[in-house]
């Protein structure tokens, strides 16, 4: 239908000014945080951020699939660790509306790595972190990695070895979460019109609440 077009072209026009105008705020300024948030939603500068891919649109701009696709977060429940240097801040809060970010635990970490991690083997093949001899064979000397603690290391420490850090990060694929399902006793609504009982199976994205800025939540939030 002629207005589904209509629709969907207008709703990616807006989307495109807004992002226009977040980009101008921030051109010139350091510290694009002190600009777009609040002194509680700030995160240290160059600390180690969790960004998980939470909101689909198809009205996405072109500019906001490209920023998304090079931080990691191009489908769902994606899920991207990388360090909150000035240019990497300003990308994530253009594509705020899409995802949940906030500062990992260490054990988080660890444990992403280690069960859902896949590094870039030969031939940009899709292989599992859990052999130390591979690790050791992609990233011993661009990175100094032996082992899976090295690589976790690298991570964690990412404020102290910049070069280790990209390189463990130009790495690593994509991480996949398991899409979240609604807790049972409140995915079953009564149907407006009939009071029937309707079971939903969906991601966790009510009204927003999951989007953006969640700070130390976002460990229970992946976990």
């Amino acid at each position: 239908m002629p207005e589904v077009f209509v629709s969907n072209y207008m709703k990616q026009q807006r989307n495109f000014v807004k992002y226009r105008r977040q980009k101008n705020e921030t051109k010139d300024v350091e510290d694009k945080q002190s600009v777009s948030l609040p002194k509680s939603q700030r995160v240290s500068a160059n600390s180690l951020i969790l960004a998980v891919r939470i909101k689909q649109s198809t009205n996405t701009t072109p500019q906001a699939q490209k920023i998304l696709k090079e931080l990691g977060l191009k489908q769902i429940n994606n899920c991207a660790l990388f360090s909150a240097s000035s240019e990497n801040m300003q990308k994530l809060l253009t594509v705020v509306n899409y995802v949940a970010y906030g500062t990992p635990t260490k054990k988080i970490v660890d444990d992403l790595l280690r069960k859902r991690g896949y590094m870039r083997g030969k031939d940009s093949k899709r292989v599992p972190i859990s052999d130390n001899v591979l690790v050791e064979e992609l990233l011993g000397e661009s990175a100094g990695c032996i082992c899976v603690e090295d690589v976790i290391e690298a991570l964690w420490k990412c404020n102290k070895d910049a070069a280790a850090y990209e390189a463990v990060r130009k790495q690593l694929w994509p991480i996949q979460l398991t899409p979240l399902v609604e807790m049972s006793d409140k995915a079953n609504v009564a149907h407006e019109a009939t009071g029937r009982q309707v079971t939903k199976k969906t991601t966790r994205t009510a009204k927003g609440g999951y989007l953006g800025f969640m700070g130390a939540e976002i460990n229970d939030f992946v976990a």
